[in-house]
């Protein structure tokens, strides 16, 4: 029998995994305390509870060892009701708006330089498309997590449109990797984030029993990151077959329509502006993109890859999976705010990921406050310094692997 414990209540699960809509997720926290990772995942969503509900429960049992600090995670209950009280969980239509018509802007202002006729002009149309499909990446992110207008199925058709015009791959696909490295922040075995083999590897504990290392690709791993991981081979893997499979295998129409849509039209718009064929237009639409991967996965990686990973038999709580494993990176900054779509908060939105995440920056004072009186181990660095410390990580593991 599989069971988790929720709210003071053991369920048995057995028959459900295969059945649970987040995918193998689950399997992460049999015989855990999962309180707080499905607060924190499903508090906007009705289904959940009925679903949660609906499953047997064990009756006759204890409840899992604590071996974390009890009064801390009483307290921080405490907190996050204060925090619920004062509004930091309701998301705003302005901001929303803002944010979508940011976007738009960004859209129009690309296409305009594509029709002016001298390539400079053509190149920084190539890089402000790029940071408009990054910024949709920004934006499909958090309408992943339901945090961008609190409408459910308003935010599922935002992510699909924003993830699908903007970055031609899926939003369902994005969510099933991207909870899971909620859920198990750097876990080993766990974390989709640490799974990123053969091409890139932030641990040497991460290479399990992976087959495929080369040890001359490792050691220049940080050179070739950005340039050749991050703008061609993760974004040509995920825009021409592991997100289209997705969509194929699942019939997500709707999905697939946005997807579509990116390719056919993007194409079509860089056709008009420059007088280019169907063929080159698309070829400089592909060039957009690895200026998406390089803005997009480049940032992703500059709050998780150089911390501690988590041993497979290890079960940390919410709290010190957030904190020990993370770092938020110059919050008080509004351009860096800006540039990272919020997610230079990262401690805050693992802690409240269906929180907006542009009320992160405030609360990190709280939490840097929190942290403290319980002294726990909060981290928050600058802009350039956790660059530097993503590629010093990249560098050593990379020397590491090839000298054993």
């Amino acid at each position: 029998m599989n069971k988790i414990y929720i709210e003071d209540k053991w369920y048995d699960i057995t028959n459900f995994i295969k059945r649970h809509p987040g995918g193998s997720i689950i399997k992460s926290y049999i015989d855990q305390d999962a309180t707080m990772v499905y607060r924190e995942m499903h508090s906007r969503s009705k289904k959940a509870k009925n679903v949660l509900h609906s499953l047997p429960v064990i009756e006759d049992t204890d409840p899992p060892i604590m071996e974390s600090n009890r009064n801390m995670l009483i307290d921080f209950d405490r907190w996050r009701l204060s925090l619920h009280d004062r509004g930091f969980f309701k998301p705003s239509k302005r901001h929303a708006a803002y944010r979508i018509c940011e976007l738009v802007g960004l859209f129009i202002l690309a296409s305009w330089f594509m029709s002016l006729d001298t390539i400079p002009y053509k190149l920084l149309s190539v890089f402000i498309y790029g940071i408009f499909g990054g910024r949709c990446g920004w934006v499909q992110h958090e309408a992943g997590h339901r945090s961008f207008t609190g409408d459910i199925k308003m935010d599922d058709i935002i992510q699909k449109a924003t993830i699908g015009f903007g970055l031609l791959t899926s939003g369902p696909m994005w969510n099933s990797m991207h909870n899971k490295h909620h859920a198990t922040t750097q876990k080993l075995g766990h974390d989709m984030d640490l799974d990123t083999m053969p091409f890139v590897l932030f641990h040497p504990q991460a290479v399990g029993e992976n087959k495929n290392i080369s040890k001359w690709w490792l050691r220049f791993q940080a050179w070739t990151f950005l340039p050749m991981t991050s703008g061609v081979f993760v974004m040509l893997f995920w825009i021409y077959y592991l997100h289209p499979r997705k969509i194929i295998r699942d019939k997500d129409y709707i999905q697939g329509f946005f997807t579509l849509l990116g390719h056919v039209s993007r194409t079509y718009v860089i056709h008009k502006a420059s007088g280019y064929s169907y063929l080159e237009s698309y070829l400089w639409l592909t060039s957009c993109m690895y200026v998406s991967g390089i803005y997009l996965f480049g940032h992703f990686s500059t709050s998780h890859t150089f911390m501690p990973v988590v041993q497979k038999t290890s079960n940390p709580t919410w709290v010190e999976y957030s904190l020990n494993h993370t770092v938020d990176i110059d919050t008080e900054n509004p351009v860096v705010s800006w540039i990272m779509g919020y997610l230079n908060c990262q401690c805050v939105h693992h802690l409240f990921p269906q929180m907006p995440q542009f009320r992160q920056p405030q609360v990190t004072r709280e939490l840097a406050l929190f942290a403290k009186k319980w002294n726990l181990n909060y981290k928050q660095v600058g802009y350039f310094e956790a660059w530097y410390l993503t590629f010093k990580n990249m560098n050593d593991v990379g020397k590491y692997i090839s000298n054993i």
